[in-house]
């Protein structure tokens, strides 16, 4: 869908032109009172660099579909500024955009409460066996056993990778509901963690003593397909338990190995996962979706009404600034972003 400029002729001209590039917006009018009449406001899905050349933007905001490549880059001659309405900034070339000069910024501080929420959600959910026992129900079953084995949730200890705003704040949520709560994340001190009331951990340990894992990095290098065979085998490791690991990745599908898991999955050794994210988002042709033992959302961690307008409104905010000369308030450091999970995704 293509949104109208705000006005035509010479005035038009002379105004910075901003699309919003996000396909979940049904009207500009958050964009509309941020920006008054400074800029030339549009909505258009740009979905190939091509796209993003045409437009022709001197800023856009992007969702996690619009691909800021080095190509759209080169070819935009008067793109100053990418902020991505969201957290995750793995569809924008950061270190093209550098070469460019283009200050690329996201909104990390918006959907923390939301996404920690779906995760212990997740969590809580299959560990409580729901999901399996809901759909026995809906097919005319009623065995209460259906579920087994299951363990007292206190008994249980969660392990949250990646220990940013949205992973800290899960280690939080968990706290109430499961008896120890480990974390793995290089960058952040063992102190912070302890702080937390959470015990840093080696990744590796955590996949050995991890009844629950919950997913909380970005996607880097370092991050992608993390969830690997050899993790998976670690797993297998994890001595005196009942039952497989339970995965939870709110975070990004591309940090696990789909075929490691679905092999974790046939083998026991993952009991069962629960995954707001997909390496392709919607799937056209995933084993995952549809397996009794895996539950999938259509990647909604980060939504509420709250965060929707929360995101658009930071977002057009920060596009503002750019535009104004004055300091950006998310502005994302191309070299550190290779490894700081303070940038955990949301979506």
């Amino acid at each position: 869908m293509t949104g109208s400029g705000d006005a035509d002729g010479d005035d038009e001209r002379d105004r910075p032109r901003v699309v919003i590039s996000d396909t979940k917006l049904t009207s500009l009018e958050t964009e509309r009172e941020v920006f008054g009449d400074e800029v030339v406001l549009t909505q258009e899905p740009l979905r190939s660099p091509a796209a993003v050349i045409e437009a022709d933007p001197d800023a856009i905001v992007v969702d996690a579909g619009t691909p800021v490549t080095a190509e759209a880059l080169e070819g935009c001659s008067n793109l100053r500024a990418v902020v991505r309405a969201g957290v995750g900034v793995d569809n924008v070339d950061l270190a093209a955009a550098d070469a460019a000069g283009v200050a690329v910024s996201n909104v990390p501080d918006y959907g923390t409460d939301e996404v920690s929420a779906h995760a212990i959600g997740l969590c809580a959910s299959l560990v409580r066996g729901i999901p399996t026992a809901s759909a026995d129900t809906a097919a005319g079953g009623w065995d209460w056993q259906v579920s087994a084995p299951l363990s007292r949730p206190a008994e249980l200890t969660v392990g949250v990778v990646g220990c940013g705003r949205i992973g800290s704040r899960t280690v939080r949520k968990a706290h109430p509901q499961f008896g120890r709560v480990l974390v793995a994340d290089p960058y952040v001190p063992d102190a912070e963690v302890r702080d937390l009331g959470a015990d840093p951990v080696r990744f590796e340990d955590l996949l050995r003593e991890s009844d629950v894992i919950s997913v909380h990095t970005p996607l880097t290098p370092e991050t992608r397909e993390m969830f690997d065979g050899d993790a998976f085998d670690a797993m297998r490791e994890r001595g005196g338990a009942e039952s497989g690991t339970i995965l939870v990745n709110t975070a990004r599908g591309e940090v696990v190995d789909t075929d490691a898991l679905v092999d974790a999955l046939e083998d026991g050794t993952v009991r069962s996962a629960g995954l707001d994210v997909l390496p392709a988002e919607p799937p056209a042709d995933d084993r995952l979706v549809g397996r009794d033992d895996v539950v999938v959302t259509p990647h909604i961690a980060w939504y509420s009404e709250e965060s929707k307008r929360e995101v658009r409104r930071k977002a057009a905010e920060e596009v503002r600034r750019y535009l104004r000369g004055a300091e950006p308030a998310y502005r994302v450091d191309a070299d550190a972003y290779g490894g700081v999970p303070d940038l955990d995704s949301d979506g």
